[in-house]
């Protein structure tokens, strides 16, 4: 298995270089793609100085430029196969895709590439634990929906949507070559989602694929929520899911709302 790591990046910049340690040593290569401009027209003075920084042989880094003329789903799959090239490129035979806030326990991690590996699977997924406000902030019951792990890199591999797929993931992370799939069980191993861990969370919410939806009343109530929250609150953005203690299993204290 020669395994790419395909980074998106915009915003939450204080997680990346964690989010790369925490997987470096499982991975061939590492694919930053990054945008100057957000899918919503908002610039980030300082994303390309601080990709741009970072010099490790198994580090590419690329620039995607979005099309403010289309919407953010449209721009994010146009972006992760600009990821997805970039990997063939390279001669991966495997690929996952991550965000600076997308981390595995190592242990896990390795077990499970080995497991995708022996069963010759095309796509795997798992399940996700997401945090809120502080790292040691965790939204329970876990969201019903997964996230793509390690999958096969084939020659027509394209993220596109589909029709049917075998697990309910985001669109613009659903590719054209599904067949032999597996979903990884709790137990064996789960991606944490630092999701809502930001330096600046109105960044966050502004630019946030959903929030076209959003009416500015909607947006204030979301950012107060966030500021205001305490560990045992039910969190409307996340339909009421309640804030419970957990572990900092990454050591990421400095980059939380303390």
């Amino acid at each position: 298995m020669k395994l790419a790591a395909l980074y998106t990046v915009w915003n939450g910049l204080e997680l990346l270089e964690k989010s790369i340690e925490q997987i470096d040593h499982e991975v061939d290569f590492i694919v930053i793609c990054y945008q100057k401009t957000s899918n919503k027209g908002e610039y980030c003075h300082n994303v390309e100085d601080f990709v741009r920084s970072f010099h490790d042989s198994k580090i590419t880094i690329i620039e995607f430029q979005p099309d403010l003329h289309k919407n953010t789903k449209q721009n994010e799959i146009e972006k992760h196969n600009k990821l997805i090239d970039a990997a063939k490129l390279l001669g991966a035979s495997h690929y996952f895709f991550s965000a600076t806030d997308h981390f595995y326990n190592r242990t896990e991690f390795n077990q499970a590439k080995n497991e995708c590996e022996k069963g010759g699977y095309d796509v795997t997924f798992t399940r996700m634990f997401t945090y809120y406000k502080r790292v040691t902030w965790r939204l329970d019951p876990i969201e019903d929906y997964f996230m793509p792990f390690i999958c096969k890199l084939q020659p027509n591999t394209r993220v596109q949507r589909q029709k049917t797929y075998p697990v309910r993931v985001d669109p613009s992370i659903q590719v054209n070559t599904c067949d032999k799939w597996r979903l990884f069980e709790r137990s064996e191993i789960m991606m944490h989602h630092y999701s809502m861990i930001r330096q600046d969370i109105e960044n966050k919410f502004r630019n946030a694929a959903a929030s076209i939806r959003w009416k500015p009343d909607q947006l204030n109530r979301f950012i107060s929520e966030y500021k205001n929250a305490k560990l045992g609150d039910e969190i409307s953005y996340f339909q009421n899911r309640k804030l419970v203690k957990t572990a900092d299993w990454f050591d990421l204290d400095t980059v939380s709302d303390f």
